[in-house]
């Protein structure tokens, strides 16, 4: 799957890649035809040597020619021709040997600078940058993406370097790096790097997901804003450079801090939503659609640690089992709508006259389960006689009267919650086997629960 933002930016490797190459020809126009701005775009300052062009436009041909879903020999080539020329300009650095001479085009405008007193030479950083971009073109000609992001963020730290020195006017941060090399790097540069967007670190950055736009957003903060920090501070107190360095660096620890608030207000609001979601997911998976009680499920869990508390406290515990007399003879007279509205207004009506305490659940069907702490046998015994007085006593639209059948149960000493179900069960049983409309207290230990279905169609 590929988002929206990966594909914005495959789509501008090529463009990106031509633009490096035809700025890149530009340079070297300049030499052809004698224009010094073009090469030296400021007075006495760095220019572009005539390899160093030849290089970028190499790489933005290369970018320019890379396909996602195709063999990328040309790619390959143009990384390969770029590693070897900018490494012998690494070893000549090194050694001080002369070994790009005859590979150097337009040498009778560079001997013209050089006798005017303004040497043209590749400086380390510009052979650094070319070879990290180089290397990320071959990675990339492999479908390494991961080594290739890795390689083109390391070369573009180079004219991105320069250009705050340029900006700043610290000769040092640039050396002799031109200031078209550094545009010229910066472009081809991007091309490569976005080559590997639907890939590794640049997939993750480019995600339409909140960490995505997190990402971006102190990407971006985190160079536009010390750069706009550092420029106010170079232009205001110059003559201060300790003054200058600490307030940099409280300043900086201060943008620092605000990212980091901003990432936690941004997380906090994701975890939010998430404990949020979750929340509903419980909800959903214990609650009835139905009556909007709780399920058996739920009725279980609740239970459960009810009775658990029953056993450190020692206090009563009853419950109640609940079932509508004659209910499938409502659904096959007045039809399932009429079954439903029974269902709801029962349970609706019930939560009105339980306690706060006690917890009523729907069990399966017409069935319902209540239980009811700090309550003894005759305590729940007179609860659910108010309960059937009132549901014999109320009209349900579209089904006038109906009655129910109630069992009680208190807990035992060592029973388990099923056990204490199971013999409120047996009582709801009787109660119907006595002639239902009542409420039975259920025996002490439950009878064959075969036994008791029999009386279940009656």
């Amino acid at each position: 799957m590929r988002f929206p933002q990966i594909i914005r930016a495959l789509s501008l490797v090529r463009p990106l890649g031509l633009a490096g190459a035809l700025f890149s020809l530009l340079i070297l126009a300049g030499y052809a035809l004698g224009v010094e701005v073009l090469f030296r775009p400021l007075q006495g300052g760095p220019a572009t040597h005539p390899l160093s062009a030849v290089g970028l436009t190499v790489l933005g041909l290369g970018a320019f020619f890379w396909h996602p879903r195709r063999a990328n020999r040309l790619v390959l080539f143009a990384g390969c021709l770029v590693v070897m020329l900018a490494s012998l300009r690494l070893l000549e650095l090194a050694s001080g040997a002369t070994l790009l001479n005859w590979l150097t085009p337009f040498s009778n405008r560079l001997a013209e600078q050089a006798a005017v007193g303004h040497p043209i030479s590749t400086g380390v950083n510009t052979a650094l940058m070319s070879l990290c971009f180089a290397l990320s073109l071959v990675a990339v000609g492999f479908k390494r993406y991961t080594v290739a992001q890795q390689f083109s963020f390391i070369g573009l730290g180079f004219p991105l370097v320069s250009i705050t020195g340029y900006a700043y006017g610290i000769d040092k941060f640039y050396g002799q790096m031109a200031m078209t090399t550094a545009l010229g790097g910066i472009m081809v540069g991007s091309a490569i790097l976005l080559s590997g967007a639907h890939r590794s670190f640049l997939r993750s950055i480019l995600s339409p997901w909140v960490g995505g736009k997190v990402a971006r957003v102190q990407i971006l903060l985190g160079y536009v804003v010390p750069f706009a920090i550092g420029y106010c501070l170079a232009l205001t107190v110059a003559n201060h450079p300790l003054q200058q360095f600490g307030l940099f660096c409280v300043l900086i620890s201060a943008f620092i801090s605000m990212l980091v608030a901003f990432a936690a207000v941004i997380q906090e609001g994701i975890d939010r939503s998430r404990r949020s979601a979750e929340r509903r997911l419980v909800l959903f998976a214990t609650l009835d659609p139905l009556t909007e009680l709780p399920n058996r499920r739920r009725f279980y869990d609740h239970g459960q640690w009810l009775l658990e508390r029953v056993r450190r406290t020692g206090e009563s515990l009853s419950v109640l089992m609940l079932d509508i007399d004659f209910f499938k003879r409502i659904n096959d007279t007045y039809g399932h709508p009429t079954g439903d509205a029974v269902l709801q207004q029962l349970a609706g009506d019930a939560r009105q006259i339980l306690r706060r305490q006690d917890f009523m659940a729907r069990y399966g069907g017409e069935e319902f389960v209540i239980i009811m702490p700090a309550t003894n046998l005759a305590g729940a015994l007179l609860l659910g006689e108010k309960l059937r007085a009132h549901i014999a006593a109320t009209d349900f639209p579209g089904a006038s009267q109906l009655t129910i059948s109630l069992g009680c149960a208190e807990y035992l000493a060592d029973e388990d919650l099923h056990d204490l179900v199971a013999r409120a069960d047996a009582g709801l049983y009787l109660a119907k086997r006595a002639g239902r409309n009542r409420v039975i207290e259920a025996p002490e230990a439950a009878p064959v629960v075969a036994e008791i279905r029999n009386c279940q169609a009656a």
